[in-house]
């Protein structure tokens, strides 16, 4: 055994003098020894920029003195502290110049900006000096014009974004006759839209203030966090019952994992006993059971399942619920519906199918994620549609769905 620890030694020790004698091969000879070139380059030049909404755009030469690698911009931002950002010699163009949209600016002040052009390890000359104006910021100007208006089973929060940049709506809420019953939520108002969009008012897991007087704190805000005053809104919700599941099913079910006309694919077998990994289980009222895509036989995005309500009912709402504790499913979904008179021919691909358009889904709460419809109709199927780009996870897995129709 000796002899055998003695070979494996006289192994490292080879391997070692062989790195070793790559790294002096690759170095200066004279030297021994990888080189550096660490002797700072020129500066940056033709430094100019444009004003954007709480940004600005700017843009610069970089040298071209083969030790520079980096552009480090320094600047203070809209909280009066110092911090910086780098762009690799990488992003530069083709001429040599470098892009670079700076954002978070929370006024009109003019911004100091100190550009440092480095080496591989930071050397650098004395900064180029710029300062640069942001526009208005965006978030200014969709504060002035949120607003909430009742909606089934929630509200519908809208606004007007005029600008090229995205903000970010928050809403605070609060049942009116108890502040104790709360939560909030947030979206995007995408550039240059004018919109308004579904929140849900939950309090809890399952729970929503519906019907009832609601007290909302509204702002809007930037990607740094920079935000408006919030605007106080008091709503009373439209109250909407869960309809009867009794009677719903899934056009074609059959106990196998294979595609049927009302789903992509469903999990049979790996999942333990039935109802679990079938479709069925999201109608059961258990949130321990779940319907997952089939994953014994290959199944990707897209997915989708479509049920089938016995009848006609006006929907206003749906909520699903993922697998509990499990976020490998998916970021977002969109729902169509379809009343009896349109479900015409031999596959539901050919139905007349209304867009209910497209919802994000928090893949990481265990809540009933509700989700209303813009155009409410009497409807009898409902689909549930997961495109490829909605893939979070590489299954979809929902433990639970309902449906929601009016009470008055």
């Amino acid at each position: 055994m000796k002899q055998i620890r003695n070979i494996r030694n006289i192994a490292v020790y080879a391997l070692a003098f062989g790195l070793g004698a790559a790294l002096v091969s690759c170095g200066d000879d004279s030297e021994g020894r990888i080189e550096i070139n660490n002797a700072a380059p020129a500066q940056v030049s033709d430094v100019n920029y444009t004003e954007g909404p709480g940004e600005v755009h700017l843009q610069w030469k970089i040298p071209t003195d083969p030790s520079f690698m980096y552009t480090k911009v320094e600047y203070r931002n809209s909280r009066g502290e110092d911090t910086y950002k780098m762009y690799s010699k990488d992003h530069a163009d083709e001429n040599g110049v470098i892009r670079a949209t700076i954002q978070g600016f929370a006024s009109t002040d003019p911004v100091e900006f100190r550009l440092y052009a480095c080496s591989v390890r930071g050397n650098s000359r004395d900064a180029v000096i710029y300062s640069a104006t942001p526009g208005a910021p965006a978030f200014l100007q969709v504060a002035q014009s949120v607003n909430a208006e009742p909606a089934w089973g929630g509200v519908n929060v809208s606004y007007s974004n005029e600008t090229a940049a995205d903000v970010i709506i928050s809403v605070k809420y609060h049942l009116k006759s108890d502040a104790t019953k709360a939560g909030e939520a947030s979206f995007t108002a995408k550039g240059n839209t004018t919109a308004s969009s579904f929140v849900a008012l939950n309090t809890s897991d399952s729970e929503f203030i519906n019907g009832e007087e609601a007290v909302l704190e509204i702002s809007a805000q930037d990607s740094e966090g920079n935000a408006a005053d919030p605007r106080s809104v008091e709503v009373r919700t439209k109250k909407v019952v869960a309809l009867d599941r009794s009677n719903w099913s899934f056009p074609g079910f059959a106990d196998t994992n294979d595609p049927q006309i009302g789903y992509s694919s469903q999990e049979a077998g790996g999942e333990g006993g039935y109802p679990r990994g079938r479709v069925v289980a999201m109608l059961d009222g258990d949130e321990g059971t779940f319907w997952h895509t089939a994953w014994k036989t290959a199944s990707d995005y897209p997915h989708f399942f479509i049920i089938d309500m016995g009848e006609e009912n006006l929907v206003t709402n749906v909520t699903i619920r993922r697998r509990s504790g499990n976020n490998g499913t998916n970021i977002g979904q969109t729902i169509y519906t379809c009343p009896e008179a349109a479900a015409t021919g031999s596959s539901p691909d050919e139905w007349n199918w209304t867009n209910q358009g497209w919802n994000p889904f928090d893949r990481n709460s265990d809540k009933h994620q509700m989700f209303g419809m813009p155009t409410p109709e009497n409807a009898r199927y409902i689909k549930v549609y997961y495109a490829s780009s909605d893939k979070g996870g590489n299954f979809v897995m929902v433990s639970e769905f309902n449906a929601y129709t009016p009470a008055e």
